[in-house]
């Protein structure tokens, strides 16, 4: 009976002590699954701190792609005043010109477009007044500078509807053409533009598109060299060769110029020397000769709103590069640059002109100036009777300012011309003109 009794006990007793054990270590292992559930979900909080990061920094990344992409085809200021620089490049563009409205009435003879004193008929003795309006002088420019490490390379680009064309019963349709053309890099100049014998510190401003004669008025391609000196520059320049005045040219090699500027506070000059050679062939006559020109020119403010100004050129030889003494080739119109005599060689033209002007700025928004040139040339009369002997013009120009895009002008402009037999005619024009720059 004991020995049962007691076994049923047992188990009583192991489950009491069980339990007891039990409830001695619960605190222990619940702070243990606490413990280690804790760091589980820091973990979990680690892992998606780490995936937040990573997610954010693509997202910047991609966000800084997205920038650059977007700047890259964005428009900026460029490096030049008025300028924007080409998406994606360093390259700043300027783009500028404007449009002109030219309103005419010669009492005399129907000049054209502009006051081409050579083109005055001497057979029309006449007066016989017209009109014409035009707009011609219209011009478009684009100009670019992109940086380099040697420095700058800069072009230009530029044109007018002076060009051939036109039918003013139709549309007024007008050939646009070339100007300027011509890229720069360290004072080395190559392409379309003035020539290095262009003369700019006396010539003065005119509402007439061809301005006074007796001045270089000239663009042709050439191959330039600048060496800047401070305050001066000193320049040279192989140019494109093109001899006028007789039948049988050949242009055998580059006009070679060579000039000096100096620029003050309140004054400029330049003088300018050219060496050509000319050349005929024409099957009967070969021969050759050398022409040479030389230039003067300055300018000085008297006061503060008037400027003086005046110009020099001498030359045998010379031609073209003597507004307007280019010539026609058989020698029965203009001055030319050379003839052939009766024994077959080629002889020199002299010929010189000059200019003189003074401009005034009466306010801060009108201004005129007066102005006078003359060219002569010495072709022989008795071979060349009805050639250029002297061109005159002068021009009395006014200039109002109403905004700062917008221009008015008027001129008063009087040419003459006479032939080496001493005949001669004249032109009075009067032109009104609106401009509008952009």
């Amino acid at each position: 009976m004991n020995m049962q009794h007691n076994n049923m006990h047992l188990p009583a007793s192991a489950g009491i002590a069980a339990l007891l054990f039990a409830g001695m270590n619960s605190p222990a292992m619940a702070q243990d699954a606490d413990i280690d559930q804790l760091r589980a979900q820091m973990q979990e909080m680690q892992q998606q701190i780490e995936r937040l990061e990573s997610e954010q920094a693509q997202a910047q990344q991609h966000e800084a792609e997205a920038r650059e992409e977007l700047a890259s085809n964005v428009v900026t200021a460029g490096d030049t005043p008025g300028s924007f620089k080409v998406p994606g490049t360093n390259t700043s563009i300027e783009v500028g010109g404007y449009i002109k409205f030219d309103a005419i009435y010669d009492l005399d003879q129907d000049l054209g477009d502009s006051l081409f004193v050579e083109s005055i008929d001497i057979s029309d003795g006449a007066s016989n007044g017209s009109f014409r309006a035009h707009a011609r002088q219209s011009r478009l420019f684009i100009k670019s500078s992109t940086p380099t490490e040697s420095g700058p390379v800069t072009t230009h680009l530029e044109g007018d509807f002076f060009g051939g064309g036109g039918n003013e019963v139709f549309s007024n349709s007008r050939g646009f053409r070339l100007r300027h053309a011509y890229g720069e890099w360290n004072g080395l100049l190559a392409g379309q533009t003035w020539s290095n014998f262009m003369q700019f510190t006396a010539y003065p401003s005119t509402v007439d598109f061809d301005g006074p004669v007796g001045v270089s008025f000239i663009r042709q391609a050439q191959l330039r060299y600048t060496l800047p000196l401070g305050d001066s520059a000193l320049s040279f320049s192989a140019e494109n060769a093109e001899a006028t005045g007789f039948s049988g040219s050949r242009d055998s090699a580059p006009d070679l110029t060579a000039r000096y500027q100096w620029n003050g506070a309140n004054a400029g000059i330049e003088t300018a020397a050219l060496v050509r050679r000319l050349k005929v062939d024409d099957g009967i006559a070969n021969d050759s000769a050398t022409g040479y020109g030389l230039m003067l020119a300055g300018n000085i403010g008297v006061g503060t709103d008037t400027t003086l100004m005046a110009g020099a050129i001498y030359g045998d030889g010379v031609g073209r590069y003597l507004y307007t003494a280019d010539g026609s080739d058989d020698g029965t119109t203009g001055i030319g640059a050379a003839f052939v005599n009766d024994n077959g060689s080629l002889e020199t033209i002299e010929a010189y002109g000059f200019n003189a002007a003074v401009a005034q700025q009466w306010t801060d928004k009108f201004s005129s100036s007066l102005s006078y040139g003359q060219v002569r040339g010495d072709r022989p009369g008795e071979l060349f009777p009805t050639s250029t002997r002297k061109l005159e013009s002068v021009h009395f120009s006014h200039f109002y300012q109403v905004t700062e895009p917008v221009t008015l002008g008027f001129e008063v402009s009087h040419g003459r011309k006479e032939l080496q037999n001493h005949e001669s005619e004249d032109n009075t024009r009067l032109q009104f003109s609106a401009q509008y720059s952009f």
